[in-house]
């Protein structure tokens, strides 16, 4: 078999479980096989994870891959969503001289269990970095709760910076919760829809183990009719709420009208400024 076979990078059906230099292992999440993607999304190998493992130690020597090390920003996507929607953040993370990382996990086919079992995997065989941030949007930061308070292997040889949570889901998401509740949206959001209830989000533990903040933009046109459509308007909240509920130290208020925030110019610089200074 070929295997130098271009691919759409896995946005649903497949999860990251490794990452190097903007190279990935991809795992399906059905068939469990594994996949060796290169950095323009081409398949260079197919089998088990040490195969493509083994086979991705061959390509490091063929193409004289540099080394990655210091300072990696994990960025975790939303339900329904890929690592695409962090292209500009991306740009703009390498530009100030971090590392990135944009995971994709199938958000709309697993659970919220299964998702913080991958991340738990995918920074167990991080290799060659010393620090790691997070940036989290919408239901991505339920998982990076959910992972930075459980203890894993990783978490004894990763320096633990910052976390920017972008439009969290601060006192539960209305929108979802009511889609849960109906059998056929319920099914099309996948099982994670289950997770992201009031209650349960409400129960999740807060991120105490690293310095936080918040970014809360305006949502876009679309999301407004879709919210008014459906009478679920999500409430608003000051900045005293928000850090009581999320335990962040700083939190900034964004104007914006983009239906992807992270097109959005001042988000990203304001993401990358608290990672690096710890303020807005």
């Amino acid at each position: 078999m070929n295997d130098d076979f271009y691919t759409m990078g896995g946005g649903h059906f497949w999860e990251d479980v490794f990452f190097y230099q903007k190279w990935r292992i991809q795992r399906n999440f059905v068939t469990k096989k594994c996949r060796l993607l290169d950095n323009w999304d081409i398949r260079r190998h197919e089998g088990t994870f040490e195969e493509c493992r083994k086979a991705f130690v061959k390509y490091i020597d063929a193409y004289q891959l540099a080394r990655q090390k210091g300072h990696m920003i994990i960025m975790i996507h939303s339900l329904g969503q890929s690592k695409n929607i962090f292209r500009q953040l991306w740009r703009e993370a390498l530009k100030n001289g971090f590392m990135a990382a944009a995971v994709n996990y199938p958000s709309s086919q697993k659970s919220l269990d299964a998702h913080v079992k991958q991340f738990h995997f995918f920074l167990d065989h991080l290799e060659d970095v010393d620090t790691i941030s997070f940036v989290t949007y919408g239901a991505g930061n339920t998982i990076c709760q959910r992972l930075l308070n459980e203890q894993a292997p990783w978490q004894s040889r990763l320096k633990l910076a910052r976390v920017v949570e972008v439009c969290p889901y601060v006192g539960g998401n209305k929108l979802l919760d009511l889609l849960s509740r109906n059998k056929f949206t319920s099914f099309i959001l996948g099982p994670m829809a289950n997770d992201l209830t009031d209650e349960k989000i409400k129960k999740l533990p807060r991120i105490t183990n690293m310095e936080t903040g918040v970014v809360m933009a305006e949502k876009s046109w679309l999301k407004k009719i879709l919210e008014m459509l459906l009478l679920s308007s999500q409430a608003k909240y000051s900045v005293d709420q928000i850090k009581q509920s999320t335990g962040a130290k700083a939190v900034k208020f964004i104007k914006n009208h983009r239906l992807n925030v992270f097109n959005n110019k001042d988000v990203c610089r304001s993401v990358v400024r608290f990672l690096k200074n710890g303020k807005f």
